[in-house]
């Protein structure tokens, strides 16, 4: 069903006069212009697939397959990047030429073209004094929400209470990844630099499918990660207290039940996995992890 917003009227709707003679002629016009544009417009679209089939150069050929291919990669990497693009200006489309040149990606699907990129980009972003330094950051953080957003669909809560000697199951897409730089602060126009300040971060998905993030302390990234990696939770508490030299007391264990109670209420905590059919790998998947109050 269309909403109203939809179908109200444009400017040129407004109004309910007759229309003159030298209007008509007018509209005429018009509709004869954009005729000839939309022939215009078809006419190069035809050359263009014509000089693909039957240009006779086979150079010409693929050098406007090439153009297409280029063409289509650069938007998809430009959707999933946006901020990081706009950050680059033009040294965006030399990056992707230049990868295009000496790596092409490795996946068939169009939307792993950003992450490929990223990959192979970094370190040149990195080493390069022109380039902001949190660039690499940003771009590693938009790709990843773009993930989060794409990952399928988490399963049900298992209806088993959390117990310390059995793994955690998750959904939401849970994910934890660490940033130098605070870019998740930064403004969607890009303004600006983000501080410069260690960061960890859980992005999940909600139940509407949207995208959140929530700011981790050390300890709980720490925690989490191992749980994700299918650790048993009585395990993963007590491996991340010895790794940061935190004493494991009260303290640490009520954080941790506050904290994974916040989660299952968000969605991304589905409750214990049933002993015997816990699959690690389903849930190790780079840096991934838990929580901290502020959100953005």
């Amino acid at each position: 069903m269309r909403s109203r917003r939809s179908m109200s009227c444009c400017g040129s709707c407004h109004g309910s006069k007759r229309p003159t003679r030298q209007g008509s002629r007018r509209g005429r016009r018009r509709r004869v212009a954009e005729e000839e544009e939309g022939r215009a417009a078809i006419a190069e679209v035809a050359a263009t697939f014509a000089a693909v089939v039957q240009g006779p150069p086979a150079e010409t050929r693929l050098g406007v397959y090439r153009s297409l291919v280029r063409r289509g990669i650069v938007g998809a990497v430009r959707a999933q990047m946006p901020r990081t693009a706009a950050a680059l200006g033009a040294r965006f489309e030399a990056t992707v030429d230049l990868w295009l040149d000496e790596a092409l990606p490795r996946s068939p699907y169009l939307r792993d073209a950003a992450a490929e990129l990223v990959g192979w980009a970094s370190a040149q972003w990195a080493a390069d004094p022109a380039v902001p330094p949190w660039i690499p950051d940003l771009s590693r953080h938009e790709v990843a929400r773009f993930e989060v957003a794409a990952a399928a669909s988490a399963g049900a809560p298992s209806g088993l209470p959390l117990a310390l000697d059995r793994a955690v199951s998750f959904g939401g897409a849970a994910r934890v990844v660490r940033y130098t730089w605070a870019v998740h602060r930064l403004p969607e126009d890009t303004s600006g630099e983000p501080q410069e300040e260690p960061t960890a971060l859980l992005l999940y998905r909600d139940g509407a499918h949207e995208v959140r993030c929530l700011v981790l302390s050390t300890l709980a990234a720490a925690i989490l990660t191992r749980l994700l990696e299918g650790a048993q939770l009585g395990e993963a508490v007590t491996a991340a207290c010895a790794a940061l030299g935190e004493p494991l007391g009260e303290a640490v264990l009520r954080g941790t039940a506050e904290v994974l109670a916040d989660l299952g209420e968000r969605g991304v905590v589905l409750g214990a996995v049933e002993q015997g059919n816990h699959d690690p790998g389903t849930h190790a998947a780079g840096e991934r992890g838990i929580v901290a109050p502020e959100r953005t």
